[in-house]
C-alpha cells in the first residue's frame, strides 16, 4: 500500500511519516519503505529508501539556475513532473508492505500542479494508494479558519483522484481540543462562524463548512493523531485499510 502524506508547511508530514512507520514496524511487524519527495528539506527524521534529493535540491537549483527560493521551488515541481516515470519506477523496486511518502512542504507545488496527480495516477497502476491529508490545529484557531482548512482537504482529493482521509495531527496541543469540538458539533461550528461577524465572508465560510460536512460522509470523520505521542496511529492504520474494504463504512 502506498500512503502519501499531504498537508500545509509545518503540519507534521515528516514527523507523522516517521512515527507511523515505526509504529507499523513494531506493532504490525510489516516491512515499511520510506520516500522523501521534498527537494527543499535539509533533514528527514527517517532514512529514505528513495530520496528526490539524489536528483536535485532546491538549493542546487537556486545556485545552478540563478533562481530565488520561490522560483527554485516551482522549478523543482516541474522537474518532478519530468522525472515522474523514473520516480515511480524506482519506487516499484522497493520491497515493502507499506510505502510511506513524505511530500513537499509547500503542498501547492505537489497538489495544485501536475506533479502530484501524475505520480498518484502512476502509483495507482502499481497497487493500492491512499492520501492522508494532515490538519494543523494551529492554523484552525477560528471557525472560519477551520472551514478553509477543511476545503483544502476536499480539494486534495479532487486533484489527486485517489481516496483521501483526513487526520488532525498535534492532537496533544490545546488548540486541538477546540478544533475537535467544532468538528464533532456541526451546529456549534456554524454558530461560531456567525459569531465572528465577517460579513459576506461568513456566508462563504458557512458554505465551506457545509461542503466539508457532505465530504465527511464519503471519507469518514477526521481522526485525531499525534506524531509526538503516538496517539491515534492504530486508528489511522485501520482507516487506511478500511478504505479498500468493500464491507467497510468508507
Amino acid at each position: 500500500m502506498y500512503i502519501m502524506f499531504i498537508g500545509t508547511a509545518g503540519s507534521g508530514k515528516s514527523s507523522l511519516t516517521h512515527s507511523f512507520g515505526l509504529w507499523l514496524e513494531k506493532e504490525m511487524e510489516v516491512e515499511v519503505g520510506y520516500v522523501n519527495l521534498d527537494p527543499g528539506c535539509t533533514y528527514t527524521p527517517f532514512k529514505p529508501d528513495f530520496d528526490i534529493r539524489t536528483f536535485f535540491t532546491v538549493k542546487d537549483l537556486m545556485e545552478r539556475e540563478g533562481l530565488g527560493p520561490n522560483g527554485a521551488i516551482i522549478r523543482a515541481a516541474e522537474l518532478m513532473k519530468e522525472y515522474s516515470d523514473r520516480i515511480v519506477s524506482d519506487l516499484s523496486m522497493i520491497k515493502s508492505d507499506f510505502m510511506l511518502i513524505d511530500t513537499p512542504g509547500q503542498m501547492e507545488i505537489f497538489v495544485f500542479r501536475d506533479t502530484g496527480p501524475i505520480i498518484a495516477e502512476l502509483l495507482r497502476k502499481l497497487g493500492r494508494i491512499v492520501a492522508v491529508y494532515i490538519f494543523d490545529p494551529i492554523l484552525a484557531r477560528t471557525a472560519s479558519d477551520l472551514s478553509v482548512a477543511l476545503s483544502l482537504a476536499v480539494a486534495t482529493q479532487v486533484r489527486l483522484g485517489v481516496p483521501c482521509i483526513s487526520v488532525l495531527n498535534k492532537s496533544d496541543l490545546p488548540e486541538a481540543e477546540t478544533v475537535l469540538s467544532l468538528l464533532n458539533h456541526p451546529e456549534k461550528f456554524k454558530a461560531k462562524i456567525l459569531e465572528e461577524k465577517l460579513g459576506a465572508s461568513s456566508d462563504i465560510a458557512l458554505a465551506l463548512a457545509d461542503l466539508a460536512q457532505k465530504y465527511s460522509k464519503h471519507t469518514g470523520n477526521i481522526t485525531a493523531v499525534s506524531a509526538k505521542t503516538g496517539l491515534g496511529l492504530d486508528r489511522l492504520y485501520d482507516i487506511c485499510r478500511e478504505v479498500f474494504c468493500v464491507c467497510g463504512e468508507l
